[in-house]
């Protein structure tokens, strides 16, 4: 897609259609065409539009991408470069009170999902006014500081993909709760509640992390971010390496692979919760480019909140 990018110089400002397009796998280009100085017309954009699209068809490959649209890869790619220049022109202060909002409606979506019964309100007066709202459960609780400490722990984590990091992180999720192997790969066998999806034996655990590791390995420089992120988190779900919070975990680790790339992360809204565990099933079954679709379609308001660019489909 295109959309209208802002420069402004002194007291003017100046107008630029933009569009960006991938020449490679993991390479992209910005096509911008100045528009003026004044707030362009509908039949400018329309015409400037074809030109740039004409441009574009000359550099254009085709797509690389295995379970993720040419139309969504150019959606998230408008997002990672928007993100950018808002982290430039951010005040830091506010970039700080932004984050602090995000982990808060992170740790609640996420949590919720799960059966946390804390509102949203809940959550950040826990964490955010250091207030334990009356009649809350002990677990509900903890479990509202644990998310915070595990974001602040990602924020800071320069390591990989592996046992200690995914153990790392169920720990701080899940301690002082009622889970019993806190931060342990599991050596029992377990059910899921609601789900047709029976996780593989516990002699297979380790077995099977072991070759999502090698599939990270090969694939973090070939695959799209947000398809290599979002295939990360199904897999362990599949896999569904603990006692309890692997839901909380792979969502973790999904956000902690987008930041790495330099996108912004994300949370599942709990509003959404059911649409969210259908998707889940269609990985499951092997219909990976369905639940990659899926996945954008859970996060897009969240994609579209980035209001500093004006897009022309």
């Amino acid at each position: 897609m295109t959309y209208v990018e802002t420069m402004n110089r002194g007291s003017k400002t100046y107008y630029y259609l933009t569009k960006n397009i991938r020449t490679s796998i993991n390479t992209w280009k910005k096509i911008r065409v100045f528009l003026g100085d004044i707030k362009p017309s509908k039949a400018l954009l329309e015409k400037t539009t074809q030109e740039i699209e004409e441009k574009a068809k000359a550099l254009i490959k085709k797509s690389a991408h295995t379970h993720i649209s040419d139309h969504d890869t150019e959606t998230l790619q408008d997002l990672k470069e928007g993100y950018k220049e808002w982290q430039k022109h951010m005040p830091a202060s506010l970039q700080k009170k932004l984050y602090e909002d995000f982990v808060i409606r992170f740790t609640y979506n996420s949590n919720a999902i799960e059966g946390n019964r804390l509102t949203l309100r809940q959550t950040a007066l826990i964490l955010k006014d250091k207030v334990i709202p009356s009649g809350v459960r002990a677990q509900d609780y903890n479990e509202a500081v644990n998310g915070k400490e595990c974001m602040d722990f990602l924020k800071q984590y320069k390591g990989e993909l592996n046992d200690s990091f995914l153990e790392k992180i169920n720990e701080i999720l899940t301690k002082n709760t009622n889970v019993v192997y806190v931060g342990r790969i599991r050596f029992f066998d377990v059910k899921i509640e609601g789900s047709k999806h029976v996780p593989p034996k516990h002699e297979e655990v380790k077995a099977h992390l072991l070759n999502l590791y090698k599939w990270y390995s090969a694939n973090k420089n070939k695959l799209h971010p947000f398809e290599l992120a979002t295939l990360v988190h199904a897999k362990l779900t599949w896999i569904h390496s603990f006692e309890d919070g692997n839901g909380r975990t792979a969502r973790t680790v999904m956000n902690y692979i987008l930041m790495k790339k330099g996108y912004p992360m994300f949370f599942i809204p709990f509003e959404q919760r059911e649409k969210y565990y259908l998707s889940l099933e269609k990985a499951d079954k092997g219909d990976y480019k369905g639940y990659v679709a899926d996945m954008i379609g859970l996060i897009i308001d969240q994609i579209r909140a980035y209001g500093h660019k004006e897009k022309k489909e």
